[in-house]
């Protein structure tokens, strides 16, 4: 009993330490990237590629360049040369691009920066230079200035707020529109 009682108590405290390890090796993340580095305590990854779902399980992915995780804050991601599609029910999409954004994984936020572009299937292209996304309501808004085009004609505006993946879009603060007259009518 001397000798199997403490080699007993050592293989359950070597079992406590691997297991996590072993389990580790199993889990499956959204999260996918080409290549890690570190810098100035900083976890660095090249080409990372995240996968979600909002809240009516409507999916979207969001990939960049590089992504850049905060040091004080292990959800909150800097990322260059971003790219999002979200993809409704029904089959629409809206694709984004933006030079620079701040990714927080906890809360779901997607804060853009740069030269924006939003382009959707039916149609619709909209520019600006800072936009929020909300990934868990899949909603945009921007309090700044953003210009666009669809087949009805060009608006530009000092803001706006996108629903429904762009089913609902309200331009807020001094509008400014052209209309393009229809080919056709009398």
């Amino acid at each position: 009993m001397k000798f199997v009682l403490p080699l007993f108590a050592l293989g359950m405290v070597a079992a406590v330490i691997a297991w996590p390890q072993l389990a580790k090796r199993h889990a499956m993340l959204p999260l996918s990237f080409s290549d890690v580095e570190t810098a100035n305590a900083a976890l660095v990854m090249n080409n990372p590629r995240y996968r979600g779902t909002d809240s009516k399980n409507q999916p979207y992915i969001v990939t960049a360049d590089r992504a850049v995780q905060d040091p004080e804050d292990d959800q909150q991601v800097t990322l260059d040369n971003v790219k999002a599609d979200l993809t409704a029910n029904d089959g629409s999409w809206w694709s984004l691009t933006s030079n620079t954004g701040l990714y927080h994984g906890g809360l779901r936020l997607l804060h853009l920066f740069g030269d924006i572009s939003v382009f959707g299937d039916n149609g619709y292209e909209m520019h600006g230079i800072t936009a929020e996304v909300d990934l868990n309501t899949s909603q945009l808004s921007s309090d700044d200035k953003v210009w666009g085009k669809s087949e009805l004609g060009l608006i530009r505006a000092n803001g706006l707020r996108v629903y429904e993946k762009g089913r609902v879009i309200v331009f807020i603060n001094g509008v400014n529109t052209t209309i393009h007259p229809r080919k056709g009518r009398g």
